[in-house]
Parts: C-alpha cells; sequence; structure tokens
C-alpha cells in the first residue's frame, strides 16, 4: 500500500514544523519509513537543514521545488519529457497558470502524492500556513471546474481521489489554546471538507501544565498569594476553557504541551506515539 499523507497545517507559529518532525522519529522508532516534505512559502531550507544535521534524523527530509516538480507534471500529462522542458522554458505554462487558478497549487499536490504513491510508510507535509494550504486542497476541484477532460484533469481526480480516501490522507490542523488560533482552525476546518478531505484532526499545541487540580490550586492561591502561581493558574484555567468550546465544535483534540523549537523542546515520545496511534485507528 501507498505511503500514508499526514499533511500538517495551520496558523503560523503554532508548532507544525515540529510536530511534523516528532512524528518522523517516532513513526522511524517504529520501524516504519518517514519522509518530511516542507512546502514554500512556509519552509526555510536552511533552518530544516541546520536542525536535521543537529539531530542527525533517521527519516528523509525534502523540499518541494517548483521548476522540477513543475516539470514532472508536464512530463507526466505531456509524455514527453523534451516537450515538457520546452513548455516549460517557453513561458507558455506560466500564462496557463495564471489564468487557471489552481493549477500552480495543483502541481505541489500531485508532487506530494506521486512521492507517496513510490513510497511506504508516512509521507509527513511540513504545509503552508492556513491561507495557502487552503487554496492547494482546493485545487483538484477548482481545476475539474475549469478543465473536466484532458490529461491534467486526470491529475486533479487522482489528486482529489487521494484526498477523499482516510486511509491514503488526512489533515492535521495544528491550533493554540488562544481565540485567534481556535477561531482560525475552525474556519480551516470547514475549508478542508469543503475541498473534500474526508479525514481532518485538529491539534491543540502549547497548553499550559496544570501541575495541581482544582481544589489544590484554590489553597494554593489563598496561602500563597503568590502573583507568579496566580498568573500560572488563571492562564492554565483560560486555555482549558478555550479548548473545551473548541472541542464542542470538533469533538476531542489531541492537546499537547509546549512543542516548538526544533532544537531543543522536542514532543514527548509517549505523545508522539499516541498520536500516530489515533491516526492508525482512525485509517483501519
Amino acid at each position: 500500500m501507498p505511503a500514508r499523507i499526514l499533511f500538517l497545517t495551520g496558523k503560523g507559529g503554532t508548532g507544525k514544523s515540529t510536530i511534523a518532525r516528532a512524528l518522523a522519529a517516532e513513526a522511524v522508532a517504529q520501524g516504519r519509513p518517514a519522509l518530511v516534505i516542507s512546502m514554500p512559502p512556509s519552509s526555510d531550507p536552511r533552518r530544516h537543514a541546520r536542525v536535521a544535521a543537529s539531530h542527525r534524523p533517521a527519516w528523509e527530509e525534502k523540499t518541494l521545488d517548483e521548476k522540477s516538480d513543475l516539470e514532472a507534471f508536464l512530463n507526466r500529462v505531456l509524455g514527453f519529457r523534451f516537450l515538457a522542458r520546452r513548455l516549460q522554458s517557453s513561458g507558455t505554462f506560466a500564462a496557463v497558470a495564471a489564468a487557471a487558478p489552481g493549477l500552480r497549487d495543483l502541481v505541489a499536490l500531485a508532487a506530494v502524492a506521486h512521492e507517496a504513491r513510490r513510497r511506504r510508510g508516512l509521507v509527513i507535509v511540513d504545509a503552508p500556513s492556513s491561507g495557502h494550504s487552503a487554496p492547494m486542497l482546493e485545487a483538484p476541484r477548482r481545476v475539474l471546474d475549469l478543465a473536466p477532460f484532458g490529461p491534467a484533469a486526470g491529475e486533479a481526480r487522482r489528486a482529489l481521489a487521494l484526498l477523499v480516501d482516510p486511509r491514503s490522507f488526512v489533515a492535521l490542523l495544528i491550533a493554540t489554546p488562544e481565540e485567534l488560533a481556535i477561531t482560525e482552525v475552525l474556519a480551516l476546518r470547514d475549508d478542508v471538507a469543503v475541498a473534500g478531505v474526508a479525514a481532518s484532526n485538529v491539534i491543540v499545541n502549547g497548553c499550559w501544565p496544570a501541575y495541581v487540580n482544582d481544589t489544590e490550586a484554590a489553597r494554593l492561591l489563598a496561602e500563597t498569594g503568590s502573583s507568579d502561581v496566580a498568573l500560572h493558574w488563571q492562564r492554565h484555567v483560560r486555555q482549558r476553557e478555550l479548548v473545551a468550546l473548541l472541542e464542542e465544535t470538533v469533538g476531542p483534540c489531541v492537546r499537547l504541551p509546549f512543542v516548538f523549537d526544533p532544537g531543543h523542546r522536542q514532543l514527548p515520545r509517549e505523545a508522539a506515539a499516541a498520536l500516530l496511534a489515533s491516526l492508525d485507528r482512525a485509517a483501519a
């Protein structure tokens, strides 16, 4: 069976790059091949290269390249590599892409699908932020609306067939327990559903730890009067309220501790294992 695609997106700064690599590390630890794909404009290849070098990852890393991905796409569509290169260099395709919304996004999505077809295990996509990811996922439908027949339509249908199969593709929507991030992830969830994605999970990253229960917190606040204790507990309670409101709409969410910096704070292995296990159960 081809590799399953985990497509991580969300508001910028929610830690999706670190979560993507933590999932890849856990997959490899379990004996499953894993490839992490970074997609411009969200990725900084030099940053990821530094992270990879410092941790010597056992998983593979790749950053999509628009020029080579476009050539491969045109070659599949036209069937002749020399003609694909000629068309690309002439600028004709750029003009067509400008007039056909979704075509460039389809090229990127098709490149991801091609990697999944030739691999086993997991292809983990460190996707752009919400504003760029939603149009990418909507690209197959938009292209089919414009051109329902022909070679490009065939590529669009293959990409759409991938999105609607929960065994092949799942969107992981990363939020933090803050009002703006939660509002954005709810809108993103609707956009992902409209695009035809059958499987999506909301993950809340950066949850403030409780350390104590409500009764113990009340006693500490009464006894110590510490402003730090009060600030910590108020933040934890507010985050808890926001996540509860989110879960009223989307159902239970995976909650993660502070997971943002690939060079320092890593997702605890038990959390990564639990997340992978939940995704496997959903695909069974």
